[in-house]
């Protein structure tokens, strides 16, 4: 029997192949809480936009990112070739995301129930030893009609113009996939608040409004913390930190070496070793003395909406609603 494993991606994978040997692993390697995750007529199309993305912000070589998207596609096609598909991911904002996507592509090209298996635990796989690995794919479930339905609605009220269809989940019973209520919340919390910052962004003024001195590196540590379900990796919260340090209303200073470009390793060791502190507007919107997004050019993606200053949606967390643009 010949199992195709489809997880989060290479860390993840290589712990799997090296459990399961002989088992083929396909990596997903996009990070969908970034950038734009518009609708589009075809999943092609939106690999054009996100290979376009990724390039942009230094995640890979355009070519080399197009073909990884075209091998994702290739090993998704043949995965009638394999006895059974294993659907491995966490319970993180970064892992829902891309389940949601891939749940979609198989509503789309079903396999019988029985070969088409979910595993999922609120535990990183890249942390766990082979052992726990095994008792875990002994827990699969077969993927139900009723999760591939909520994966459809879930995915498409992503990548809606406005994040409205999103929040609204939280109104339905995602029971059927049991993370998915936890990354609706932790997406949403990426949206400006009334302040103007996002869950992140707030984070980072709270820990360097303590008084500590902590490096770039250690700062990213102690965010991590912050969080019910890790979901960033390193290079993310460079471009996080970058965009609160650079622009000419910067909420920290002391940031060497930004923006972060890992090709340059003296640039890189004096980054990580920085120790950023809050300006003066970043002590007033952390004391709520200031509202960032009127200090600042906003123009970035929040999965199919695009957020400006002129058509600004924000999040607030304390009630818990979506905030309209006026």
């Amino acid at each position: 029997m010949v199992d195709l494993i489809i997880t989060n991606g290479d860390s993840a994978g290589e712990l799997l192949r090296r459990t399961f040997q002989g088992t083929e692993v396909l990596p997903w390697r996009d990070i969908l809480h970034e950038g734009p995750v518009p609708l589009t007529e075809t999943p092609e199309e939106l690999a054009d936009v996100r290979v376009a993305y990724l390039a942009s912000v230094g995640a890979g070589d355009e070519e080399a990112l197009k073909l990884d998207f075209s091998a994702r596609f290739r090993g998704l096609s043949i995965n009638d070739n394999f006895d059974r598909v294993f659907l491995w991911f966490e319970h993180d904002l970064y892992d829902q995301l891309q389940l949601l996507e891939i749940l979609d592509w198989f509503a789309a090209h079903p396999r019988e129930p029985e070969t088409f298996v979910l595993v999922q635990a609120d535990e990183y796989i890249g942390r766990q030893e082979p052992e726990t690995i095994s008792e875990q794919a002994a827990a699969a479930q077969p993927v139900t009609d009723g999760q591939l339905d909520l994966a459809v609605r879930a995915w498409a009220a992503f990548r809606q113009p406005t994040p409205e269809a999103w929040a609204h989940l939280l109104n339905e019973d995602l029971s059927a996939l049991p993370f998915l209520r936890g990354a609706v919340l932790r997406m949403l919390e990426e949206l400006p608040g009334p302040d103007g910052l996002t869950r992140t962004e707030r984070q980072i003024l709270t820990c360097l409004n303590t008084g500590s001195d902590l490096t770039s590196v250690a700062l990213f540590g102690a965010v991590q913390k912050m969080e019910d379900a890790e979901f960033m990796g390193d290079w993310s919260f460079w471009r996080v930190l970058d965009g609160l340090a650079l622009g000419p209303s910067p909420l920290i200073a002391g940031l060497e070496g930004a923006p972060f470009q890992v090709e340059d390793k003296a640039r890189v060791e004096a980054y990580v070793k920085s120790q950023p502190a809050l300006t003066t507007l970043g002590k007033e919107v952390v004391e709520d003395k200031a509202d960032w997004a009127e200090h600042h050019a906003i123009d970035r993606w929040w999965g199919g909406t695009h957020l400006t200053n002129a058509r600004l949606w924000r999040w607030d967390p304390e009630t818990e609603h979506l905030i309209a643009p006026f």
